[in-house]
């Protein structure tokens, strides 16, 4: 999948003289030593209050508040203070505030009063309902916002320099009034930077709804500025996306790029990739260029795209090093469960994939092909290292392929690169298509299609697990056998607690192994799917994502 654009536009704050002159009008400045230096009182009021339901325009205490959004942005907000909105009400027009905070004293957004969250509706002249321009140390919480026509809440910057600490928690953030035409080219929630360099770094979105609309990005997080291109480019750091739902977009759901550190957990993402005449194809859940990344105990399904290409529920792009995608459960997209790619001259290092469920994707005929764990390099790229084991695949493809798909890979490097423990349960004779460089053992293969399973090795196919053996010298510990699960065709929504589990007397009982023996700083990691601890004396593991 290719990157999204970086040309995002933003837009210019007032001067740094002005801000502090509107500062010392609004909060008082002293001069001391004969005024030779100027220094900023502390605040006399830490919270500001908006009611815009108030008929006249008050001091913006909670006795007497501010009635529009226009006081909350001309004040030069410090470190340390609130603006508070209360519930119940509706603001109309775009929340632009100014001024920063500092590190352990950010400024603070939320919700005063009782009943329901206060709604900030952008409409659909202004291009963001939110917007925060080369501003750091900023909470926005509590809020329901609609309406902008590009964004919704929109982070963004133009200088030289890091950004730190924006956090956006528990907001319902949908409808706005734009409609994308390329992917990547709008969004719910964007943060993204044009200055040269400028990166976004300790930046969490927690608790935060995202859709519908017809913009393109659910979740975008643009964490590395401007575009400079490898080895130019300096990444965003500590970037965090959890308990959040992206759905009904016309591009991706959630995607995190050009950063390193980042945790992508507890999400749900649905119904993305709904522009079918877009630019460019999308995926659910994805990382593009990120370094030490992990996406866990996430839900991805229904997910569509604008052509014949991805269309997935997870994805570690190009320019990825050291990424886990573990615990997670993706179903009923078009495309893929689970891909690596590598592009343009990139090496795709270190990509682990473990203990997911996939079940009923590539629901499109022309995407089918990509299979269920898709990996594929272009333009020069390789992967080295990709470590897939302890799945569970239910696979029930529109149109014959085959589970794992590696047919278009380069290679490079010497970390280790295999397919083990996994369990596949396919509707079609397609088991694998990969070529040498893969290794593959212990693992279950099972059909109920009527035809012979089929396994493709460096271009042969083989009708028989034995002939397939005996080429190929792979899988010698892996068997043709029913795997005995619960409930193995399940696709509903919400995580299984119990499909996919093993029935008693499953052959996947025991009958694993430690994938990670002799390897160096390799492990089994600490839990399956469910959440049971894996085996405390290291042996005994089960084939697939239960243990």
């Amino acid at each position: 999948m290719l990157g999204l654009s970086t040309s995002l536009p933003g837009r210019p704050l007032l001067a740094t003289g002005a801000l502090f002159l509107l500062s010392c009008l609004l909060q008082g400045c002293a001069s001391g030593g004969g005024g030779s230096t100027n220094t900023i009182t502390p605040p006399a009021q830490i919270a500001f209050y908006v009611d815009c339901s108030q008929s006249s325009d008050g001091a913006g205490t909670q006795s007497s508040p501010w009635n529009s959004l226009m006081d909350a942005n001309s004040h030069a907000y410090m470190a340390g203070n609130s603006i508070l909105f209360k519930r119940g009400t509706t603001c109309n027009g775009i929340f632009q505030p100014v001024g920063s905070g500092i590190s352990g004293s950010p400024i603070l957004v939320d919700a005063y009063g009782t009943g329901s969250l206060p709604l900030l509706n952008g409409g659909s002249t202004n291009k963001e309902a939110v917007l925060l321009q080369d501003q750091s140390y900023w909470e926005i919480n509590d809020l329901e916002i609609i309406g902008g026509v590009t964004y919704g809440v929109y982070v963004t910057g133009s200088t030289a320099g890091p950004l730190y600490h924006i956090y956006l928690k528990n907001l319902n953030v949908h409808n706005a009034t734009g409609t994308e035409v390329a992917r990547g080219d709008s969004g719910e929630v964007v943060f993204n930077t044009t200055g040269s360099n400028q990166t976004l770094n300790d930046i969490l979105v927690d608790g935060v709804t995202a859709g519908p609309s017809n913009v393109s990005e659910g979740i975008y997080i643009f964490a590395g500025g401007y575009w400079l291109g490898p080895p130019l480019q300096t990444l965003g750091n500590n970037i965090i996306v959890q308990n959040s739902t992206a759905h009904d977009v016309g591009g991706d759901g959630i995607l995190v790029s050009q950063a390193t550190n980042a945790t992508m957990q507890n999400n749900v993402v649905y119904h993305t990739g709904l522009c079918s005449n877009c630019s460019g194809s999308s995926s659910g859940l994805w990382e593009w260029w990120c370094n030490t990344c992990t996406v866990q105990n996430n839900e991805s399904y229904n997910n569509l795209s604008g052509d014949e290409n991805d269309g997935g529920d997870f994805d570690i792009d190009f320019y990825d090093n050291n990424n886990i995608v573990q615990y997670n459960y993706g179903h009923d997209s078009v495309g893929y469960c689970i891909s690596v790619f590598g592009s343009a001259s990139s090496v795709d290092n270190n990509s682990i994939i473990r203990y997911n469920v996939c079940s009923n994707d590539d629901k499109w005929a022309a995407n089918a092909a990509q299979g269920e764990i898709f990996l594929n390099t272009w333009n020069g790229g390789a992967l080295n290292g990709v470590q897939i084991y302890n799945n569970t695949i239910y696979f029930n493809p529109a149109a014959p392929a085959s589970v794992l798909n590696t047919m278009g890979v380069t290679y490079t490097g010497s970390s280790p690169t295999f397919f083990e423990n996994n369990i596949i349960y396919s509707t079609v004779p397609g088991m694998i298509a990969t070529t040498s460089p893969f290794k593959l053992d212990y693992n279950i293969y099972w059909t109920d299609a009527d035809a012979s399973m089929q396994w493709t090795w460096n271009g042969a196919t083989y009708s028989s697990l034995a002939d397939y053996q005996a080429a190929s010298s792979q899988d010698a510990h892996s068997i043709v056998a029913d795997p005995m699960l619960n409930n193995p065709t399940s696709h509903s929504t919400e995580k299984p607690t119990s499909a996919f589990t093993l029935e008693t007397g499953s052959p996947a009982i025991g009958a694993g192994t430690n994938v990670c023996f002799g390897i160096s700083q390799c492990t089994m990691g600490t839990q399956d799917f469910f959440g049971n601890p894996l085996p405390a004396n290291g042996a005994g593991y089960n084939i697939g994502a239960y243990q």
